[in-house]
């Protein structure tokens, strides 16, 4: 039965497809009116095909950065019966990339695009952020996985966990295209914002969560000061360590490690950045 389906519609393409291009007459077109159900086959393949390649899939959001990836998940939880969504600032979110309701109840949801397993800092950030931003729930979206530990202090807590494996279950909903949102897409931020989101990106494909607890333009020199509050057990050390890999990420000339910074327990970052840039009142 498939091989006459098949065969019928490789008929129906040749004939019809030799009609138009000969210029056929409508008398003529009646004719071939019995082969058009067979063309639906091509046809459904041919849309199933674009479909796929549009939607999409846990390799593309592997390769996201941090912020492309919110708008991902934003876009995933649209399909997936959530409402009334908003994708917070890039820094100072308090914990919270994205606030959406689902079922009369507000979550408050931390997105992590991780290449190694989440610590329980990512479930503390959004347990932060809960109170901030009136939500009843809270939960952490990843690509990746959780540690033990991670888990544990987020069942005492009352926070879902959505893995690599119910981010797997949550794209098989249709309507889910691939429309992730590129630098050339996105809204302009002030410099301020775009540095300190960049600062927290960087680390966290180090494995290191950061928390940006505020910025100052330093005008005698010129620079932008950071200041960050690294996860319990992290090493100034290791931060100094990785300045110069931080400088080649956001392109700036160099990257100054400052310990103690203005705040205590806070770890600053002078970062090169002239005037002209800066959105000053």
């Amino acid at each position: 039965m498939l091989t006459i389906l098949l065969v019928g519609s490789a008929v129906a393409s040749y004939k019809l497809a030799g009609f138009f291009c000969t210029g056929g007459d409508r008398p003529g077109f009646y004719s071939y009116i019995p082969y058009l159900p067979f063309l639906s086959i091509p046809l459904f393949f041919g849309m199933t095909v674009i479909r796929h390649f549009g939607r999409l899939t846990l390799k593309k959001l592997d390769l996201m950065e941090g912020h492309e990836f919110e708008y991902a998940c934003a876009n995933i939880l649209k399909a997936n019966d959530f409402k009334d969504i908003e994708v917070t600032k890039g820094s100072g979110d308090f914990g919270v990339d994205i606030i959406a309701v689902k079922k009369h109840r507000r979550y408050a949801v931390q997105c992590k695009r991780y290449d190694k397993k989440l610590n329980n800092s990512a479930v503390q950030e959004v347990i932060g952020g809960l109170a901030y931003y009136g939500c009843e729930v809270g939960a952490v979206m990843t690509n990746s996985y959780f540690t033990a530990a991670a888990r544990k202090l987020a069942e005492v807590n009352g926070v879902e966990l959505w893995d690599r494996d119910t981010l797997e279950k949550m794209l098989r909903k249709r309507g889910i295209k691939d429309t992730s949102r590129k630098a050339a897409d996105t809204p302009d931020i002030p410099p301020e914002s775009y540095c300190a989101q960049t600062v927290e990106e960087f680390f966290a494909g180090q494995g290191i969560a950061v928390e940006t607890a505020g910025t100052e333009y330093l005008e005698d020199t010129c620079e932008l000061l950071i200041e960050i509050i690294p996860e319990t057990g992290v090493r100034i050390s290791d931060i100094r360590a990785l300045a110069p890999n931080l400088a080649a990420h956001g392109g700036w000339e160099y990257v100054t490690c400052v310990f103690p910074s203005h705040t205590p327990g806070t770890v600053g970052l002078e970062i090169p950045l002239e005037m002209d840039n800066m959105d000053k009142e």
